[in-house]
């Protein structure tokens, strides 16, 4: 028999990976993509916000990324009984979901090394 997904407890790492590999998240995540038009609601937020406070943003930040990942907004560590409430839903850019995790990179830094062969003119 075929275990189903039960939020009513606090989820171990395997779990929370068979939940992302579950018939019930994939159905869920495709809902909820499709109900945000794949825009990234981060995004939406943030010209909104901007809208209102009269800043002017530059080209790359008025922009709505599409979005290919489902977020939930408090997270499933801490709130297993929500994975699969839409209220608790939103779509989200790679980049914005990455800021949303604190998984934000620092701008590359070139490195000004050496030359492995002498240049020759």
């Amino acid at each position: 028999m075929r275990r189903h997904y039960n939020p009513s407890y606090d989820m171990t790492k395997s779990e929370r990976h068979k939940f992302y590999h579950s018939s019930a998240w994939k159905n869920k995540r495709d809902e909820i993509l499709r109900r945000d038009h794949y825009e990234c609601q981060e995004c939406r937020k943030r010209i909104d916000l901007a809208n209102r406070n009269g800043v002017c943003l530059n080209a790359v930040d008025r922009q709505i990324r599409k979005a290919y990942t489902v977020h939930h907004i408090k997270h499933l560590d801490d709130y297993p009984a929500l994975a699969l409430d839409d209220d608790n839903l939103e779509s989200v850019c790679m980049i914005c979901h990455n800021v949303l995790h604190g998984r934000v990179l620092e701008p590359r830094r070139f490195s000004y090394k050496e030359p492995v062969t002498p240049e020759r003119w």
